[in-house]
């Protein structure tokens, strides 16, 4: 069986609105097909890795609507035990409009309802961390994901914490920065686009940034910067890049989270190095932009063979 990883955060459902061109300011656009997906960063992510061999258990809120009975149902047939996904009576699960167009375009509306935030430890088994081997989290209900950070850290395990959104959405939702630099100091490996690490330092050179970053929290593996078709870069001391795959995209939608599944089968599971980590986890995100939809079963042959044949 593979290492077993405990993911915590943003699941939902997308309702993904696909048209042949997104609308501009104060125009409109024909919609060319509807459809409710399964989605949400964490679960996207939880899915992506669960694909790639690791056994994946899920936690999180969901409220008790029909939206939340479908997330519930299309995360185990994905793959993901939902054991540790708490419902909430009378609550509305997250779920977002993802708006498509040709070429990979898309942009998101998001209706965070109010479950997503909210699990506290107290819903969890006290000793949840014991079984696992890694945990993942975009810092979407803090004060459960800074309580299981601390088990990891206590139990020598690693804490990849992923900045899904940037600190000033991130306040929105009920995460302070405060919250933000607790986690900080706990995770093993931050990973952040370039406008989260702008929004943290001011500085609009992201390898400034990066640094930045890692000479004030020292990360102990170090911070990652994934900046879409212009690959990702890791820093750790020193400076380590890895390409994106050129490709025609079908949809971007759910890349990042590839990118990350990726990661953390490369890395923490395979044990590569950081930069051959990076390159597997762009060929993961690579493989999901040429598909429809936010979520990628793809499997570590799948994802070997497509960077064997598209060399950077």
């Amino acid at each position: 069986m593979g290492k077993k990883l405990l993911s915590l955060g943003a699941i939902a459902m997308d309702i993904v609105i696909g048209s042949n061109e997104l609308p501009k300011d104060d125009g409109f656009a024909l919609i060319e097909h509807e459809d409710m997906l399964p989605g949400g960063s964490a679960s996207n992510v939880s899915v992506s890795a669960a694909h790639l061999g690791l056994k994946v258990y899920q936690t999180g809120k969901i409220g008790d609507d029909n939206i939340g009975d479908e997330f519930r149902r299309t995360l185990v047939a994905d793959g993901v035990d939902d054991r540790y996904v708490i419902t909430k009576r009378g609550g509305t699960t997250l779920h977002t409009y993802v708006m498509t167009a040709p070429g990979g375009k898309h942009c998101i509306f998001a209706n965070t309802g109010d479950t997503v935030c909210t699990l506290v430890p107290e819903e969890l088994p006290k000793d949840i961390m014991n079984s696992m081997d890694i945990f993942y989290n975009d810092m979407f209900s803090p004060k459960a994901a800074i309580w299981l950070a601390k088990q990891a850290v206590s139990q020598k395990k690693p804490v990849l914490y992923n900045m899904q959104c940037v600190p000033s959405f991130m306040k929105l939702c009920g995460t302070s920065m405060a919250n933000i630099e607790e986690m900080l100091g706990l995770c093993t490996i931050f990973v952040s686009g370039r406008e989260g690490y702008y929004e943290m330092t001011g500085e609009k050179d992201c390898r400034k940034a990066m640094k930045i970053v890692q000479e004030k929290y020292h990360i102990k593996e170090g911070v990652i910067c994934t900046a879409g078709a212009d690959g990702a870069m890791w820093y750790d001391g020193n400076e380590r890049e890895s390409p994106a795959y050129s490709i025609v995209p079908v949809d971007t939608t759910g890349a990042g989270d590839c990118f990350l599944g990726g990661l953390l089968y490369a890395y923490f599971v395979q044990h590569q190095n950081k930069t051959s980590a990076m390159t597997f986890a762009n060929a993961s995100a690579a493989v999901k932009c040429l598909q429809a939809g936010p979520r990628s079963k793809a499997d570590v042959e799948t994802i070997t063979k497509f960077k064997d044949c598209h060399n950077l």
